[in-house]
């Protein structure tokens, strides 16, 4: 019968083990994930919103069937303006 080694680990299995990772890393290497696929959506709905066809559809749902008063300048809502 062969002899079983002594060493649980390879040398490079040894190596990163003993590497201690705090938990504030662990913390902070998550956040960063989250706040970078944050972003990513983020700019994916700037850009969607700065289409003219979307656009057109929220104006059109926002103001479908209300009358608008042009005395009353305040209620006004330039829409390209909110949206940029």
């Amino acid at each position: 019968m062969g002899q079983l080694c002594c060493f649980p680990f390879s040398r490079d299995e040894e190596k990163i083990s003993k590497r201690r990772i705090g938990i504030r890393d662990l913390i902070k290497e998550a956040l960063h994930r989250e706040r970078m696929v944050l972003k990513s959506k983020v700019k994916q709905i700037k850009e969607l919103l700065l289409k003219p066809e979307i656009q057109a559809k929220i104006r059109r749902e926002l103001f479908e069937g209300r009358p608008i008063n042009n005395s009353n300048q305040e209620n006004n809502v330039d829409i390209s303006a909110t949206l940029t």
